[in-house]
């Protein structure tokens, strides 16, 4: 007696199957990987560029601190206290006496490590520009400008 099996998979549409299908789902798993990679890696970049508030702040604070209408020079030495002797963060583009006080341009970089290095540096540099304007009665008022806003652009304009 014989009996025949019907409606089975043959051997060689499984194995076709799973030779398709593990290449297929490797490339999946990358791409996760890679898209939670960029995730973490916009959030680092995110945190070092909101980090340059701060580092404005500070800058702001100490300049302030000192009182009375600020030279360039005074301006480049805050800009080096504030930086409180670690990595220089800070470049001064314009000291603008104004009306009511002084105007003073700056620009504001952070390093954040970036996630997936294929080609070129296992770390970038986010830069943002601020105003800080000073008046004598006031505290400092600190404007930061958009990812996109060239400090030679704001420098470009006229004070308010």
């Amino acid at each position: 007696m014989t009996s025949e099996r019907r409606g089975g998979t043959p051997l060689w549409a499984k194995v076709l199957a799973a030779v398709l299908l593990v290449p297929a789902l490797t490339l999946f798993a990358l791409y996760v990987l890679y898209a939670l990679s960029q995730v973490r890696e916009s959030g680092r970049e995110e945190d070092a560029f909101e980090a340059t508030r701060a580092d404005a702040a500070r800058f702001a604070d100490v300049l302030a601190a000192e009182g009375g209408t600020p030279s360039e020079r005074d301006v480049r030495e805050a800009l080096d206290r504030s930086a409180g002797g670690g990595q220089r963060l800070g470049v001064l583009v314009e000291v603008r006496p104004t009306e009511h006080g002084t105007r003073v341009l700056v620009r504001f970089s952070r390093v954040y490590e970036r996630t997936v290095v294929v080609f070129g540096p296992a770390e970038a540099m986010t830069t943002r520009c601020f105003t800080v304007e000073l008046t004598e009665t006031d505290r400092p008022r600190v404007t930061a400008h958009g990812p996109g806003g060239s400090c030679t652009a704001v420098a470009a304009r006229p004070s308010p």
